[in-house]
């Protein structure tokens, strides 16, 4: 078992993917340095910025090793696959250029691998609460707290409450092959799963990760990424699909879908509003009374403000 192979304490690996974050990424350096217990090693993988980020990491003074890796454009799950692989330690943190740990971060994370591994649990992921901070100053907490078997639940969504909170085992990752480079969105998830599947996942429940979220975030540009969406859902249903019921797949169908509907529909974007509900209905009947029938009320708005705007 992979946690018999390597008895804690262990090395740590923090792999951070960069692109055009030079406004924060000393801040999220700085970070790292005010951790109780420090990693090992931090790479910082430059994904094609066109800013002065790379020459900040350059300049920046650590305590601990800082490696600084560039490549051109591949988006994230490729700049990160190039940390994992490049990295020795036991484990990789992850951890995002625009967020900020927690002190106690790490070494609250590695005491609860050491006090499950020793009564015999096979880990591969540890994470931890997560406070998401907007521009425009509102907060949202993800507290979801996990403590085994997680598989069966990725399938109704994301269980994990950030990236940048997650501590996984090196060796459980490299055997899964990383992150899928095709996906630019919700590649997390697919990995996630594809752990949860193996090895036991738990949660350190205190706030221990600041998410920065702005106009940048990939999730406030849903229009360029909702094709990725898209290809995550055929993906997970290649593999996951014959796992679920017909009931099942049709949720997770809609589920993932209606998450851009409503994206869209926040941006005032009824175009996409209506495309995005006729994939769904398209799918399914179900479409019309999903969520409660929220997604159908947020088309039918839609297309009042498309046939006025005409009119």
């Amino acid at each position: 078992m992979l946690n018999e192979a390597h008895p804690s304490p262990d090395s740590v690996c923090v792999v951070i993917p960069m692109y055009n974050a030079a406004s924060t990424i000393e801040k999220t350096l700085a970070s790292l340095v005010l951790q109780t217990r420090q990693p090992e090693q931090v790479i910082v993988v430059d994904d094609g910025s066109s800013d002065d980020g790379a020459q900040r990491v350059r300049n920046f003074v650590a305590p601990f090793r800082l490696t600084l890796m560039q490549q051109a454009n591949q988006g994230p799950a490729r700049a990160r696959n190039t940390g994992i692989f490049a990295a020795e330690e036991t484990f990789i943190a992850f951890l995002d250029a625009d967020d900020q740990w927690h002190p106690q971060k790490l070494e609250m994370q590695l005491a609860l691998y050491d006090r499950l591994t020793a009564q015999g649990h096979s880990v591969g992921l540890i994470d931890c609460y997560q406070l998401s901070v907007f521009s425009d100053g509102t907060q949202q907490l993800e507290e979801r707290r996990k403590c085994g078997n997680h598989f069966a639940d990725f399938m109704r969504e994301n269980v994990i409450n950030g990236t940048s909170g997650v501590l996984v085992v090196r060796e459980a990752v490299c055997a899964l092959g990383g992150f899928d480079p095709s996906l630019r969105f919700a590649e997390d998830r697919l990995l996630w799963t594809r752990i949860a599947e193996h090895w036991e996942i738990h949660t350190v429940p205190k706030i221990l990760h600041r998410r920065g979220v702005d106009s940048g975030n990939i999730t406030a540009q849903p229009q360029k990424y909702y094709p990725y969406k898209v290809r995550f859902i055929e993906l997970y249903l290649d593999r996951y699909g014959p796992r679920l019921t017909r009931q099942q797949r049709i949720h997770f169908v809609l589920a993932n879908h209606a998450e851009f509907l409503n994206a869209f529909s926040r941006r005032g974007e009824h175009a996409q509003v209506i495309k995005v509900f006729r994939q769904m209905l398209g799918h399914s009947w179900q479409a019309l009374i999903f969520f409660h029938g929220k997604p159908t009320l947020r088309y039918l708005y839609a297309r009042f403000k498309t046939l006025h705007k005409v009119s």
